[in-house]
């Protein structure tokens, strides 16, 4: 077995215990918490015969080991129950509600990385100069500023201010909702335009201060002076620069893709933006357990599962990292 296998076998045991853990929490959480989620079915008109059968029929009069075991299989098995509100499968609201997420955050992602890298590489080979000073007070600026404060505060401005914008949803009223209809359809792009300028401005400060710091790294190797020494233009040096300056930032999208999904929970109550976020709130509200648990089991494995990628990655695209 290599070095590599050995590494990959160890973090993928780690993670799935980190996921364990994860899950016995939840258990724990949710069995802890206050309130009988029965109560919102029974009435005064139900005998406490009636009261007993519901209990009995969600497994709640099981012993709590019985109860574990079950939810542990259920879990692994992406086996959720039915909603107690919407009387729907779990596993297909979660579905729907994680698509909407991925509409929200999956174009800021690729906005951010881009626009991240190049800024970024600029200000870093720009060193000392008004552009490098002001890009990196802008960022600094822009990282710094909670996130749900310039969410509000462009609400105000290009929806109730000027009316430029819907403030909020994802589509109008009887607008598509197959991923097709809703990516092809003007209103989605609209309703996109402020969650998507918020989430923006926040993470394309990672990229843009990374690339710099790895571009003042890069910047004084000899291999750029043999690149000069043979001839190539400036834009050519550049390049070959922001190239080898990259490697940490492909590993800090999976880490960046992570911290986004966990991070539009309140961009999505503020943009009324029906994503796994604002769904996990309105569970937690409506003692919703199943929805509330899936949504919590899901974006925990997302996040793990992101990790783990940057992990490997790491060590598959730099030669220096040696698993022995």
């Amino acid at each position: 077995m290599t070095g590599f296998q050995r590494y990959f076998f160890r973090r993928l045991g780690l993670m799935v215990f980190v996921i364990w853990c994860v899950m016995t929490i939840m258990f724990i959480l949710f069995q802890k918490l206050p309130g009988d989620p029965t109560a919102i079915f029974v009435d005064n008109n139900f005998s406490p015969e009636m009261i007993a059968q519901t209990r009995a029929s969600w497994g709640l009069d099981d012993p709590w080991y019985v109860q574990y075991v079950r939810y542990l299989w259920n879990m692994a098995t992406f086996n959720f129950g039915a909603s107690f509100f919407q009387l729907d499968p779990v596993s297909s609201i979660m579905a729907e509600k994680l698509r909407n997420t991925l509409l929200m955050i999956v174009p800021a992602l690729i906005i951010s990385i881009v626009a991240g890298t190049i800024i970024g590489a600029a200000a870093g080979w720009m060193r000392g100069r008004n552009f490098e000073r002001i890009t990196v007070g802008v960022s600094l600026f822009l990282h710094s500023a909670p996130s749900f404060f310039v969410g509000i505060l462009v609400l105000m401005i290009f929806s109730y201010k000027l009316r430029w914008l819907p403030s909020g949803g994802m589509t109008g009223l009887g607008g598509p909702n197959h991923f097709l209809g809703i990516v092809g359809s003007g209103e989605y792009w609209r309703h996109l335009l402020l969650p998507l300028l918020v989430l923006v401005s926040r993470e394309v400060t990672g990229p843009i201060l990374l690339l710099r710091a790895s571009m003042l790294e890069v910047k004084g190797s000899e291999f750029l002076d043999i690149l000069r020494a043979k001839g190539l233009p400036p834009s050519g040096v550049v390049t070959h620069a922001t190239r080898n300056a990259l490697l940490p930032l492909v590993t800090y999208i999976a880490v960046m893709m992570g911290l986004l999904f966990q991070g539009q929970v309140l961009l999505e109550i503020i943009f009324s933006w029906p994503g796994i976020g604002r769904e996990l709130v309105q569970a937690l509200n409506d003692l919703d357990y199943p929805v509330a648990q899936a949504a919590l089991y899901i974006m925990a494995l997302v996040t793990l599962v992101l990790n783990f990628i940057a992990d490997l990655l790491y060590g598959v695209i730099d030669p220096r990292v040696s698993y022995e």
